[in-house]
């Protein structure tokens, strides 16, 4: 089997005008964006996969996206096999020098060994996972060593609500099921960062009770001194990590902060390669390694990272924000991972979650999310008429 076509297709979903409900410390939106990478072999099978090349984005990124893809790693790996997808990673990675690197065993990156380059990599590596599990009828966790568990605890991810509405907030999710739930604090609550998170933190927590899981997530927002501040003072409300307090420019600050309070810190979503996260350990920047499938390098860079976490005895928890094909791949990355004790749920309305897919996907009564079963990534999806639900126009 051969790789015969590779593409990526960029769509856009347009919110309603005048609509707050996606302004955060990333500023104001008026649509959303999602690149989806189609892989097709002479076989006849298709995978998918995504990119994802950072929030704020504009249009210019997506087309960025989509040359790198089929201009630049398209034609350095067409005609190889699908079913060798790490090999096929090492080629995009090393890019003319990969026999140099495979022969003497040690990286020889192309000049674009982070950014958009790994982001486009990552789309193209998931959908070459795809195609290997469905060329053997199982799904991909299976593929990835046979999985640890088919549900997974979900947590909500949102809670931008100023103060006055954040305790309401935060229960519309316990409401559905939920037993956590993460909320969004540091550069939105300009100027009184401190103050103002702490507010909001106080009202979700007396909100939700004592028996919630309860997460920060400051988007990197923070300088050190804020965010050393900002965790000390939200230690009395049972925070379960706190999230990027600082950007990831600067690790040696992540772990001043760290040292200096008794949360947990995670980040990772905006860093690539298991060489990124190599560097995390090493300067014991975060308790809590958070790879995103479609920026990290797709499944091949994200395995690696949960085994670096593993090794440090650090938990692996993906970062969870794209559409639903990003979602159905990263329960899979969940699902075969011994270190990954919970899952990112996507709230608030997002027509790339809610109308993607033939099937949309559900916390139970328990408030697990189950993972597909299905061959390759087990979800049944339409590109052609997702391209008419979200045109790219």
């Amino acid at each position: 089997m051969k790789i015969r076509n590779i593409e990526a297709v960029p769509l856009a979903w347009q919110l309603q005008e005048g609509s707050q409900k996606w302004y955060s410390d990333y500023g104001p939106r008026t649509e959303l964006h999602a690149i989806i990478v189609k892989v097709e072999t002479d076989d006849g099978l298709t995978g998918y996969g995504e990119v994802h090349p950072g929030y704020g984005y504009t249009r210019g990124a997506c087309w960025s996206a989509k040359a790198i893809v089929e201009k630049e790693l398209a034609p350095e790996i067409m005609g190889e096999d699908p079913t060798q997808p790490e090999y096929v990673w090492e080629k995009m990675y090393n890019g003319p020098r990969t026999e140099l690197a495979l022969t003497y065993g040690h990286a020889c990156p192309r000049l674009g060994r982070r950014g958009i380059t790994v982001c486009a990599m990552s789309g193209i590596d998931m959908a070459l996972w795809d195609i290997f599990a469905q060329s053997l009828g199982i799904p991909i966790y299976k593929l990835l060593g046979g999985g640890y568990r088919t549900k997974i605890p979900a947590y909500a991810s949102g809670g931008h609500a100023p103060p006055e509405y954040a305790g309401e907030q935060a229960m519309s999710y316990i409401e559905k099921g939920f037993r956590g739930m993460k909320m969004r604090v540091g550069g939105m609550d300009a100027p009184r960062i401190v103050e103002g998170s702490i507010a909001r933190i106080k009202a979700v927590r007396k909100a939700i009770g004592p028996e919630i899981a309860l997460m920060l997530d400051a988007h990197g927002s923070l300088n050190v001194s804020q965010a050393i501040r900002l965790a000390q003072a939200a230690e009395q409300y049972d925070i379960g990590w706190f999230e990027e307090p600082v950007p990831s420019d600067n690790w040696d600050g992540m772990a001043r902060v760290r040292n200096a309070t008794s949360i947990p810190i995670s980040t990772g979503e905006n860093d690539f390669t298991q060489f990124d996260f190599r560097d995390i350990i090493a300067k014991g920047a975060a308790d809590i390694l958070q790879p995103d499938l479609a920026v990290v390098g797709g499944f091949t860079a994200a395995r690696r990272v949960a085994m670096l976490a593993q090794a440090a005895n650090l938990r692996c928890a993906p970062h969870v924000w794209g559409s639903a094909i990003l979602f159905a791949a990263s329960l899979h990355l969940a699902a075969a991972i011994p270190n990954c004790p919970v899952f990112e749920f996507r709230t608030g309305s997002c027509g790339f979650f809610t109308d993607m897919l033939d099937e949309s996907f559900t916390i139970d009564s328990e408030g697990f999310v189950a993972v597909p079963e299905g061959p390759g990534l087990g979800v049944k999806f339409d590109l052609e008429e997702c391209q008419r639900k979200f045109p790219f126009v």
